[in-house]
Protein backbone atom coordinates (compact mmCIF):
# COMPACT_ATOMS: atom_id res chain seq x y z
CA UNK A 1 0.00 0.00 0.00
CA UNK A 2 1.42 3.55 -0.88
CA UNK A 3 1.43 6.21 1.79
CA UNK A 4 1.21 9.64 1.13
CA UNK A 5 1.04 13.10 2.63
CA UNK A 6 -1.24 16.15 1.46
CA UNK A 7 0.61 19.35 3.65
CA UNK A 8 0.43 22.91 2.60
CA UNK A 9 3.78 24.53 2.09
CA UNK A 10 5.00 27.09 4.81
CA UNK A 11 6.46 29.64 2.09
CA UNK A 12 3.31 29.92 -0.11
CA UNK A 13 0.90 28.40 1.82
CA UNK A 14 -0.40 26.39 -1.45
CA UNK A 15 -1.48 22.90 -0.89
CA UNK A 16 0.66 20.17 -2.09
CA UNK A 17 0.98 15.95 -1.90
CA UNK A 18 4.23 14.00 -1.13
CA UNK A 19 3.93 10.19 -2.29
CA UNK A 20 6.39 8.15 -0.94
CA UNK A 21 7.83 4.65 -2.23
CA UNK A 22 5.65 1.40 -1.82
CA UNK A 23 8.23 -0.03 0.19
CA UNK A 24 7.84 3.21 2.39
CA UNK A 25 11.93 2.30 2.72
CA UNK A 26 14.77 4.93 2.31
CA UNK A 27 17.00 3.66 4.42
CA UNK A 28 20.03 6.19 4.17
CA UNK A 29 17.69 9.37 3.83
CA UNK A 30 15.28 8.45 6.81
CA UNK A 31 17.85 7.07 9.06
CA UNK A 32 19.75 10.88 8.19
CA UNK A 33 16.41 12.20 9.01
CA UNK A 34 16.18 10.09 12.45
CA UNK A 35 19.22 11.45 13.70
CA UNK A 36 21.51 8.21 12.43
CA UNK A 37 25.37 8.40 11.51
CA UNK A 38 25.84 8.42 7.26
CA UNK A 39 29.04 7.92 5.53
CA UNK A 40 30.50 10.60 3.99
CA UNK A 41 30.14 8.71 0.87
CA UNK A 42 26.17 7.80 1.66
CA UNK A 43 25.33 11.47 2.27
CA UNK A 44 25.83 12.56 -1.60
CA UNK A 45 23.75 9.53 -2.73
CA UNK A 46 21.44 10.19 0.01
CA UNK A 47 18.06 11.65 -0.80
CA UNK A 48 16.86 14.66 1.59
CA UNK A 49 13.83 13.88 3.54
CA UNK A 50 11.97 17.56 2.63
CA UNK A 51 8.40 17.58 1.58
CA UNK A 52 9.40 19.97 -1.81
CA UNK A 53 6.68 22.72 -2.61
CA UNK A 54 5.76 21.76 -6.41
CA UNK A 55 4.49 25.54 -6.42
CA UNK A 56 7.31 27.14 -5.46
CA UNK A 57 10.17 24.48 -4.90
CA UNK A 58 10.72 25.68 -0.86
CA UNK A 59 11.62 22.44 0.98
CA UNK A 60 10.81 22.04 4.60
CA UNK A 61 12.12 18.84 6.68
CA UNK A 62 9.87 16.07 7.36
CA UNK A 63 9.83 14.88 11.04
CA UNK A 64 12.22 12.56 11.99
CA UNK A 65 9.76 11.38 14.36
CA UNK A 66 7.78 9.77 11.77
CA UNK A 67 10.42 7.34 10.73
CA UNK A 68 12.10 4.37 12.80
CA UNK A 69 15.82 3.69 13.52
CA UNK A 70 15.67 2.18 9.93
CA UNK A 71 14.72 5.05 8.31
CA UNK A 72 11.28 3.48 7.33
CA UNK A 73 7.97 5.65 7.80
CA UNK A 74 6.39 4.41 10.98
CA UNK A 75 2.99 2.76 10.31
CA UNK A 76 0.14 3.31 11.98
CA UNK A 77 1.63 7.29 12.20
CA UNK A 78 2.16 8.49 15.27
CA UNK A 79 3.14 12.37 14.40
CA UNK A 80 2.67 14.52 11.82
CA UNK A 81 5.19 13.87 8.93
CA UNK A 82 4.92 17.42 8.06
CA UNK A 83 4.92 19.86 11.19
CA UNK A 84 5.73 16.69 13.70
CA UNK A 85 2.57 17.15 15.94
CA UNK A 86 1.15 14.75 18.36
CA UNK A 87 -2.20 15.80 17.53
CA UNK A 88 -3.68 13.87 15.19
CA UNK A 89 -7.40 12.60 14.37
CA UNK A 90 -9.00 10.34 12.38
CA UNK A 91 -11.61 10.07 9.84
CA UNK A 92 -13.15 8.71 6.38
CA UNK A 93 -11.73 9.92 3.66
CA UNK A 94 -14.68 10.99 1.39
CA UNK A 95 -15.88 14.27 -0.38
CA UNK A 96 -18.01 16.04 1.54
CA UNK A 97 -19.69 17.50 -1.36
CA UNK A 98 -20.75 14.21 -2.39
CA UNK A 99 -21.83 13.65 0.73
CA UNK A 100 -24.42 16.08 0.84
CA UNK A 101 -24.96 16.23 -2.88
CA UNK A 102 -26.97 12.08 -1.77
CA UNK A 103 -28.99 13.67 0.40
CA UNK A 104 -30.17 16.53 -1.36
CA UNK A 105 -31.43 14.19 -4.05
CA UNK A 106 -32.77 11.45 -1.34
CA UNK A 107 -34.45 15.02 -0.30
CA UNK A 108 -35.78 16.50 -3.66
CA UNK A 109 -37.37 12.57 -4.67
CA UNK A 110 -38.77 11.82 -1.04
CA UNK A 111 -42.16 12.91 -1.54
CA UNK A 112 -42.62 10.88 -5.09
CA UNK A 113 -40.90 7.82 -3.46
CA UNK A 114 -42.88 8.32 0.06
CA UNK A 115 -39.34 8.81 1.73
CA UNK A 116 -38.06 5.36 0.20
CA UNK A 117 -35.34 7.91 -1.48
CA UNK A 118 -33.91 8.78 1.97
CA UNK A 119 -33.78 5.30 3.32
CA UNK A 120 -31.63 4.40 -0.08
CA UNK A 121 -29.83 7.01 0.70
CA UNK A 122 -29.06 5.87 4.29
CA UNK A 123 -28.41 2.24 2.45
CA UNK A 124 -25.82 3.98 -0.05
CA UNK A 125 -24.42 5.95 3.38
CA UNK A 126 -24.03 2.62 5.17
CA UNK A 127 -22.50 0.51 2.52
CA UNK A 128 -19.61 3.70 1.95
CA UNK A 129 -18.44 3.83 5.48
CA UNK A 130 -17.44 0.44 4.99
CA UNK A 131 -15.76 0.83 1.74
CA UNK A 132 -14.42 4.07 1.94
CA UNK A 133 -10.62 4.10 3.61
CA UNK A 134 -10.13 5.85 7.02
CA UNK A 135 -7.13 9.09 7.52
CA UNK A 136 -5.35 10.23 9.55
CA UNK A 137 -5.02 14.81 9.79
CA UNK A 138 -3.10 16.67 11.98
CA UNK A 139 -4.70 19.31 14.06
CA UNK A 140 -1.90 21.75 13.77
CA UNK A 141 -1.21 22.19 10.32
CA UNK A 142 -4.21 20.30 8.50
CA UNK A 143 -2.04 17.32 6.97
CA UNK A 144 -3.60 14.58 5.41
CA UNK A 145 -1.91 11.11 5.59
CA UNK A 146 -3.75 8.68 3.53
CA UNK A 147 -2.60 5.00 3.21
CA UNK A 148 -1.40 3.88 6.87
CA UNK A 149 -3.23 2.06 9.39
CA UNK A 150 -5.63 2.95 12.20
CA UNK A 151 -3.95 4.22 15.24
CA UNK A 152 -6.64 3.56 18.22
CA UNK A 153 -4.56 6.46 19.96
CA UNK A 154 -6.01 8.85 17.13
CA UNK A 155 -9.74 9.76 17.96
CA UNK A 156 -12.56 11.35 15.60
CA UNK A 157 -12.70 14.86 14.76
CA UNK A 158 -13.36 16.84 18.11
CA UNK A 159 -14.67 20.43 17.20
CA UNK A 160 -14.74 21.81 20.86
CA UNK A 161 -10.60 20.64 21.40
CA UNK A 162 -9.63 21.64 17.69
CA UNK A 163 -8.94 25.34 17.82
CA UNK A 164 -7.04 24.83 21.10
CA UNK A 165 -5.03 21.93 19.71
CA UNK A 166 -4.46 24.07 16.67
CA UNK A 167 -3.53 27.38 18.94
CA UNK A 168 -1.17 25.04 20.45
CA UNK A 169 -0.04 23.05 17.78
CA UNK A 170 1.33 26.58 16.30
CA UNK A 171 2.84 27.50 19.33
CA UNK A 172 4.71 24.63 19.81
CA UNK A 173 6.41 24.64 16.02
CA UNK A 174 6.57 28.86 16.22
CA UNK A 175 4.36 29.68 13.64
CA UNK A 176 2.38 31.66 16.74
CA UNK A 177 2.93 33.92 19.95
CA UNK A 178 1.08 32.48 23.28
CA UNK A 179 -1.96 34.63 24.18
CA UNK A 180 0.08 35.90 27.62
CA UNK A 181 2.90 37.10 25.68
CA UNK A 182 0.83 38.63 22.79
CA UNK A 183 -1.16 40.66 25.56
CA UNK A 184 2.39 41.34 26.96
CA UNK A 185 3.42 43.08 23.45
CA UNK A 186 -0.17 45.41 23.51
CA UNK A 187 0.50 47.16 26.78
Amino acid sequence: MSHSVDWRCDACERPDQHDFAPDASTTVGAGRAAGAQVAASDAAAAPELTLTCSHCGHAQPMAAAAFDEAGRLRDPVEVCIACGGKRLYSQKDFNRKLGVAIVLVGAVLSPWTYGLSLVACMGIDYGLYYVVPEITVCYGCDAIHRGFEHNPAHRAHDPLLAERFRRESRQELGLEQPAAASEEERA
